[in-house]
């Protein structure tokens, strides 16, 4: 998916764990990447049927685009493309959602193989199992890596949508890889990025686009836990 991948866990591990970890991955790479061609996702965005694994991906995004209002729609991979910020191409793009879902995915495979006191990161997106594990959150500084400020997780899952990663200048701020789908035009704020906490990754990650294109003005959706991040007050 175009980033690394790191666990953490308590109790006894199995010398194959990795092998574990990377063979879930690896499966939902294949379902979803927008960038090879032999992809379920990039199968369908040229007509062929959705296979089961493809479908519960994208009724769950179907459902956060309607209780979102549309602020976040999956159904914009032409307009990342013209942004200059994904593969050519019409349809779908579930980078917005996809890695939040592998990371609950590889969830569920650590608990089956015994794994339950953890702490999973896949390119930002964090999901903790049993116990209690600090995480930190960046500041959104396109420069720096310094943390902003540390959470405590306690099976809770974790994501932050920001413009300090993936950018463009502009003379407002930063022109990101987050599309506004009102305009089909890329966000554009000062650098700054927004963390949300929910029970699942998948939630998380959606959320956190969804509410990037919101602004720091729009309420917290019911069951999350919102934070923006920003360089000044």
């Amino acid at each position: 998916m175009g980033c690394s991948w790191r666990l953490a866990c308590n109790g006894t591990a199995s010398a194959d764990l990795r092998l574990e970890v990377q063979a879930e991955l690896d499966r939902w790479e294949q379902v979803l990447s927008q960038w090879r061609d032999s992809s379920d996702l990039s199968r369908y965005n040229r007509g062929e049927a959705a296979t089961a694994d493809l479908e519960r991906v994208l009724q769950l995004a179907e459902e956060i685009r309607l209780q979102s209002r549309g602020a976040f729609d999956y159904r914009i991979l032409e307009d990342v493309h013209q942004a200059g910020f994904g593969p050519a191409g019409r349809g779908v793009d579930l980078s917005a959602i996809g890695k939040g879902f592998a990371v609950d995915r590889v969830g569920e495979r650590l608990k089956a193989i015994g794994i339950r006191d953890f702490v999973f990161e896949l390119g930002g997106e964090i999901l903790v199992g049993e116990g209690a594990w600090n995480v930190g959150v960046e500041v959104p500084e396109p420069s720096s890596n310094e943390i902003s400020y540390v959470r405590t997780l306690r099976g809770q899952a974790m994501a932050t949508s920001g413009n300090y990663r993936q950018f463009k200048p502009n003379r407002d701020g930063l022109a990101c890889h987050i599309i506004d789908p009102r305009n089909r035009k890329p966000v554009v704020r000062e650098p700054s990025s927004v963390t949300v906490v929910a029970k699942d990754c998948a939630t998380a990650d959606a959320w956190a686009t969804a509410l990037f294109v919101l602004g720091p003005e729009y309420p917290a959706p019911e069951g999350l836990e919102v934070r923006w991040n920003r360089l000044r007050p």
